[in-house]
Order: structure tokens, then C-alpha cells, then sequence
């Protein structure tokens, strides 16, 4: 009773300042970019998006598997991603990012590609590790992706059906745009500026 009493006649100015840093703390960290070590991880999470025809890729074929590990190893280490356009290879700009506490394993992942400057980049893919699903850390990828590529729109598409990566989504600030016949929804987020 006396605390609360004490709490009631200090001044504001007299109150610590862990509210403020609380505030800050919340913010998302830019993720970091990904190592040659991460992709096999990342891999393994579109296995698993694939079983249940959530993936971008289809990976029943070893050329297929072998192709993607090229590009995503390139994108690693040369920040390009090899996009396939009118039949042919057309090198785009490519991030593979990880979010991560310390020096662990990545929690999630993302990547993201553009053709060329003026354009928004695409997250073609991204996840959160299984153990880590649903403690929120889908939002707080899809902020720090916004973060670290900031200053421009960002657009991706996925089925309805991957409802807590939509609810991460939504939760980021992104913004439904429209849903094709197969039931595919392409969502965008405005540019974020960093302040």
C-alpha cells in the first residue's frame, strides 16, 4: 500500500527511464545475412513446405535439389539469385537473411530478390524454424525483413492455406492485395523508412 502511495506523488521526470528503454527494445533488429552453413536448413524447410504443396519449389527431382542449392550458394555468397525468365537465366539481385540469437542456429529465414534496383523486392521464401513456431517470431522476422530492407515496397505470395505465415504477415503490416484462381494470395508492404 505505501509503494503504490509512493508511486502516486513521484513526478515523471523522477521515474526510472526502463519504460523508454523497453519501448526500444522491441524493435526488430536488420536480420544478418546468411552463411553457407544455413542453407541446409533453409533446404530442409522447403522440403517441408513441399509436402504440403506450400512451396515455390518442387523439389521430387535431384536436378531440381541441386539447382536450388546452386542458387541459393551464389546468393550467399555473391548477393545474386539466379532467376529463370523467358527461358533463360537472368541474374537478379538476391539476399538469403537469417534471424538469429548470437551465434546459433538460425531461428528463421528469408529470401528476397529484385530484378534491379527501382524494383520491390520479392520474398520468394521464408520460415521460422519448427521449435520456434508460434512464440511470435514469424512477425519479428517479417519486421526485421522490412527493417533490413528498407526504402522499399516488399511483395510476396503463398496459399491461403499457410494461415500463421498470413497472420505473420498481417501482423508485419502487410497489406492483401488480391488471390488468383489457385487460391494464391500476393500481399505487399510499403516501403519502411528507418528512423
Amino acid at each position: 500500500m505505501l509503494t503504490k502511495l509512493k508511486q502516486l506523488f513521484i513526478s515523471d521526470k523522477d521515474k526510472p527511464a526502463a519504460r523508454h528503454k523497453r519501448k526500444g527494445a522491441k524493435r526488430s533488429r536488420p536480420l544478418m545475412d546468411a552463411r553457407n552453413e544455413d542453407i541446409d536448413s533453409f533446404i530442409e524447410a522447403v522440403y517441408q513446405a513441399d509436402a504440403k504443396g506450400h512451396s515455390p519449389w518442387v523439389l521430387r527431382d535431384k536436378s531440381v535439389l541441386d539447382t536450388l542449392r546452386r542458387a541459393l550458394e551464389f546468393t550467399v555468397n555473391r548477393q545474386v539469385w539466379m532467376q529463370r525468365e523467358n527461358g533463360q537465366v537472368a541474374h537478379w539481385q538476391g539476399r538469403l537473411l537469417a534471424l538469429r540469437h548470437g551465434d546459433g542456429p538460425p531461428l528463421g529465414m528469408v529470401l528476397a530478390c529484385r530484378p534491379d534496383d527501382e524494383a520491390a523486392w520479392q520474398l520468394k521464401f521464408f520460415y521460422i524454424s519448427r521449435e520456434w513456431k508460434g512464440s511470435g517470431h514469424g512477425t519479428r522476422l517479417l519486421m526485421a525483413v522490412r527493417r533490413s530492407l528498407s526504402g522499399v515496397p516488399l511483395q510476396t505470395r503463398l496459399p491461403l492455406a499457410c494461415h500463421s505465415a498470413i497472420d505473420s504477415l498481417e501482423a508485419a503490416g502487410f497489406s492483401r492485395q488480391y488471390v488468383d484462381v489457385l487460391e494464391v494470395a500476393s500481399y505487399e508492404a510499403p516501403a519502411q523508412w528507418d528512423e
